[in-house]
């Protein structure tokens, strides 16, 4: 029992270094000088032309409501342990636990992207790689690891990871319809690469010196940019798979509504805005479907059909029965491959920005973003406060401060852009407190984003 307890923990450990969520850097949604605005709010419209190759916009994430200090304790000093070690309270250690541990990892990167002026108002057109990794564990599996059987019972249900990687091809739009009210569009082509999700939805454990017992239902789904087919042993039972005719299969369309209302003419000063992004869908062709057997279940009150003669033997053929009865939990019988749309992590953003009166280049700014996932693991909401200065017409920067679904974030901005080049760098969750080892000590939210980009044209 106890070796089980250290699987479990290997495994959240090797799945909790590649996890998160991809988005471009709230940081930047008040500094008008940068040129990316407008994957948060289309009817946000570059100051110049520009014209980006690769280096134009990156951005790594990871995310999460863990972190170290969830799982490492001070012993006898400067000593470290495990949230395993019995000098850990059990009680203490998951009072600080959540009920599901979410975890998230996210890449953006723009290949191609070129901004103008066109018809009155502001067209921007780009190439852009997408992936985003994320889990949801619930708390019964650290109370599982942490306690073996020294409880009854042990919940697993809701244990939740996908993931989505796929290339858009945009195009936007932005223009001023009335004095002070901009609205923008971003259409948007999508060519998936990857997907696939697994959703436990039941797995219980009751557990006794005298007796095991678990059930357990769990469904996946998987999907590639071409045609895959699952294979399968001879019980159905899916065990790898096949690719078939390298041609994109998988292809999909979302499109980004938003729109800016400058009330200086009202309260001199005073921006609102608002965004819906990521509205939208994936359809892939060839999706394999598979879920454990209804019902399935395991249970284990000792060995009871020993031969003594031949104890050996019948010991083995115990334990065989035994490892059968539990595979039956996590083997996923293939259900057949058929066409599946897939949604975006759709997101909305509220925004409001106040400029002081006594100093125009120097403003306030709240934001609050909520994704409505349909993976349960990627959803999330976060309110933000930003101050943001602009001293010089070519130099901006922000500060801005956080909290939502992964807890509190320090963020900051810098951006340059003069004429010729665009360049920023920044973060949305600044590691404040690390390890000796440069780990996060609280939650697992990391960022780092920048881009160099060529401006020309007039600054308006």
């Amino acid at each position: 029992m106890k070796n089980l307890r250290y699987i479990a923990v290997a495994l959240f450990l090797c799945v909790f270094s590649s996890q998160n969520m991809a988005q471009t850097a709230l940081s930047s949604y008040f500094l008008d000088g940068t040129l990316y605005n407008s994957r948060l709010n289309p009817a946000m419209k570059a100051e110049r032309n520009y014209l980006s190759l690769a280096l134009g916009n990156i951005s790594f994430r990871t995310k999460g409501n863990v972190g170290i200090s969830n799982f490492l304790y001070p012993v006898e000093g400067d000593k470290l342990a495990t949230f395993m070690s019995g000098s850990v309270d059990k009680k203490d250690f998951l009072k600080k636990m959540p009920d599901q541990a979410r975890i998230g990892f996210g890449l953006d990167e723009t290949i191609l992207a070129t901004g103008f002026r066109m018809l009155g108002g502001f067209t921007s057109i780009g190439i852009s790689l997408h992936s985003s990794v994320a889990m949801s564990l619930p708390k019964g599996f650290f109370e599982f690891a942490k306690s073996g059987i020294s409880n009854r019972a042990y919940s697993f249900s809701g244990l939740n990871i996908n993931t989505t990687n796929y290339l858009a091809a945009t195009i936007g739009y932005s223009h001023e319809v009335y004095k002070g009210i901009r609205v923008g569009a971003n259409l948007k082509y999508l060519m998936g690469l990857a997907h696939a999700d697994i959703f436990v939805d039941k797995l219980n454990v009751e557990m006794s010196e005298n007796r095991w017992y678990a059930e357990s239902h769990a469904q996946m789904q998987a999907a590639l940019f071409c045609e895959a087919r699952a294979t399968m042993n001879e019980k159905d039972v899916i065990n790898g798979f096949e690719l078939g005719s390298i041609s994109p299969s998988s292809s999909g369309f979302a499109v980004d509504l938003g729109v800016v209302y400058d009330m200086d003419s009202v309260v001199s000063g005073l921006k609102f805005s608002a965004s819906v992004v990521d509205l939208g869908f994936i359809k892939w062709k060839h999706m394999m479907r598979g879920q454990t057997t209804p019902g399935a279940k395991v249970e284990f009150n000792g060995f009871k059909e020993v031969d003594y003669n031949d104890i050996e033997s019948s010991v083995n053929a115990e334990f065989e029965k035994l490892g059968d009865d539990a595979a039956k939990l996590v083997e996923f019988s293939y259900e057949g491959t058929s066409a599946a749309k897939t949604r975006l992590n759709t997101t909305m953003y509220l925004g409001a920005e106040y400029n002081m009166p006594f100093y125009k280049p120097l403003s306030v700014g709240v934001l609050y973003g909520h994704c409505f996932s349909p993976f349960e693991s990627n959803k999330w909401y976060e309110v933000r406060g930003f101050l943001n200065i602009a001293p010089l017409k070519w130099l901006e920067a922000s500060v801005n401060y956080g909290y939502g679904t992964y807890g509190a974030n320090l963020g900051w901005m810098l951006n340059i852009h003069p004429a010729g080049i665009n360049f920023f760098i920044g973060s949305d969750f600044m590691i404040t407190k690390v390890t000796p080892q440069f780990l996060p000590v609280d939650n697992l939210n990391a960022h780092v984003t920048f881009g160099l980009n060529i401006a020309f044209g007039k600054r308006r």
